[in-house]
């Protein structure tokens, strides 16, 4: 009897002793398994000539970078020699594209024996801006870089375009319906202008905002002109007496004095109407000219 016990004891501390052994060496290999670790590499932004701002495509590309971080805590961007994304940067949009990912890619095998095709290398070209109405080049907010990089990210993830216009993976280009998420939580897309748009259309609203005002104004101007206006008629064309003649002197000083106010409201009227215009006019000359708040 007490030899069963101490070979019972022997057997469960040796099942111990390979659980300590072996349990903390398949959790690492789960948990290294469930980490996605995406290898990439940046061009130098001086490389591109005559950008106003040189600092902002590598702010956007830390912003794209922690949106997806964000968004799916086991993915992890690492920069390094040894890329499988590589990240280069234009100047000028194309016709058809802000951004473009060229990949090369590998067949896998899955359970189901359907073959799927997982991006091996991805060349990612960023537009950093486009040409204007004039021909002058407009550069992309901050925002408008980070969702082009978030897209093409993408893209070197796996997935494809999406039907849903809001969605970051939006193209109307050959979209994948139902869309797959592969697993990954998609970011949200940024609201995107272009350097001075948003300046513009702040402008813009508060031009609008003042003219709303201004004519408030005309309006309650032309009601005590009209009122004026009136008591002057009582007197036109009348026999006064030198009491009546006073009072209609201060009447007729009022209906010109106020029709002179309502004249320089309507001229303050006419500088905001051509401001707007001017403002409109250089929204409109942004390549997207259709943007409103």
């Amino acid at each position: 009897m007490k030899k069963t016990v101490f070979f019972s004891v022997l057997f469960f501390n040796i099942l111990l002793l390979i659980i300590a052994t072996f349990l903390p060496r398949a959790v690492a290999s789960q948990t290294q398994q469930a980490r996605k670790i995406v290898y990439y590499s940046v061009e130098n932004v001086l490389n591109v000539k005559n950008i106003p701002d040189e600092q902002l495509p590598i702010d956007a590309l830390s912003e794209a970078i922690r949106y997806w971080e964000k968004s799916n805590p086991n993915l992890k961007f690492i920069q390094s020699d040894n890329p499988s994304i590589e990240i280069k940067w234009q100047k000028y949009a194309s016709r058809t594209h802000l951004g473009l990912a060229t990949c090369m890619s590998v067949g896998l095998k899955s359970e189901k024996s359907v073959d799927l095709r997982q991006p091996e290398h991805c060349t990612l070209d960023i537009s950093l801006g486009a040409s204007d109405c004039r021909g002058r080049f407009v550069q992309s907010d901050e925002n408008m870089i980070t969702n082009i990089l978030m897209h093409e990210i993408g893209h070197a993830l796996g997935l494809r375009h999406s039907q849903e216009e809001s969605h970051l993976m939006y193209s109307p280009e050959s979209p994948q319906t139902p869309f797959n998420r592969k697993g990954y939580a998609i970011p949200n897309k940024l609201k995107a202008l272009y350097v001075g748009q948003d300046d513009l259309l702040t402008q813009e609203t508060k031009l609008k905002a003042d003219m709303d005002s201004l004519d408030l104004d005309i309006t309650q101007e032309k009601s005590l002109y009209d009122n004026y206006y009136q008591q002057y008629k009582h007197y036109n064309g009348q026999t006064l007496s030198e009491s009546d003649y006073q009072q209609a002197k201060k009447i007729t000083t009022r209906v010109n004095e106020q029709a002179n106010y309502i004249n320089k409201l309507v001229s303050k009227r006419n500088t905001l109407t051509k401001k707007i215009n001017e403002t409109i006019n250089a929204l409109g000359c942004y390549p997207n000219f259709n943007v409103r708040r």
